[in-house]
């Protein structure tokens, strides 16, 4: 039994679908206190967390429906991570540097891969990472900027502050505001290259997820990998939050 702590875009398909099967066991045997399993430690790291365990399944099928796969399985509901909750998060069976570890030599022996290519470096995992940072405010990509600018670029398997501190920023609440700006900056990649037609569609449209699905579209069609192994395709196919947020611990 295992849930990730690491963005569901680095699961190959099989662990996608896997972890997606243990979330759901896991919120039944926490919400109807069945026996079996009960005292297994993941099952006890999120008894006390369920509305965290619904968002990480949340994020888990937009991962799903970008790679087409189908889901009819909805589970609870979640809308945001409250102070208390992001200021005491679950406690973790392995770190997220461990994790990406366990997953290179499981996906080496077998072949397996992610949408998202597990980072060898720090350097790539921010940028893998930063437009879904910027997204929750430009003044949080900016300091994370700044933050790698003076710092070693350790191996990720060496560097679990890097990840928990990005993670801290994935916790907050994506803005209107801050996402409006993410989506001019990925249309700079695309318009040199779009047609007036891919243009006028883009800005006709109102809804920032049908935005977001024709920039992963263009992205494969002008096949621009730096955007398809972004984090932010997964994290934005949702009803964005408004300016409203709860308080969030100092970063």
């Amino acid at each position: 039994m295992r849930v990730w702590d690491i963005h569901p875009g680095y699961l190959s398909g099989q662990s996608l679908l896997g972890e997606h099967s243990e979330i759901h066991a896991l919120y039944s045997i926490i919400t109807e206190h069945k026996r079996g399993y009960s005292s297994h430690p993941e099952t006890k790291r999120w008894n006390d967390h369920l509305n965290l365990l619904v968002l990480r399944h949340n994020l888990l099928v937009r991962e799903m429906t970008i790679r087409d796969f189908k889901h009819l399985s909805p589970l609870g509901f979640a809308e945001y991570i409250d102070k208390e909750e992001q200021c005491n998060p679950v406690s973790y069976i392995d770190l997220p540097s461990a994790q990406f570890e366990i997953l290179h030599q499981k996906y080496q022996a077998k072949g397996q891969r992610g949408r998202i290519p597990l980072p060898l470096y720090g350097t790539e995992f921010w940028a893998q990472h930063k437009y879904s940072v910027m997204s929750r405010g430009y003044q949080y990509y900016k300091e994370m900027q700044s933050f790698m600018n003076n710092r070693p670029n350790l191996p990720i398997i060496q560097d679990n502050n890097l990840i928990v501190k990005i993670q801290n920023f994935m916790k907050i609440p994506v803005s209107e505001k801050a996402l409006g700006n993410v989506i001019l900056h990925l249309w700079g990649y695309f318009k040199n290259e779009a047609s007036p037609e891919e243009k006028r569609h883009l800005f006709d449209l109102n809804n920032f997820s049908e935005k977001m699905k024709l920039l992963y579209d263009m992205s494969i069609k002008y096949q621009k990998n730096y955007l398809l192994h972004s984090t932010i395709f997964a994290d934005i196919f949702i009803m964005v939050k408004r300016e409203r947020r709860k308080g969030i611990c100092s970063h």
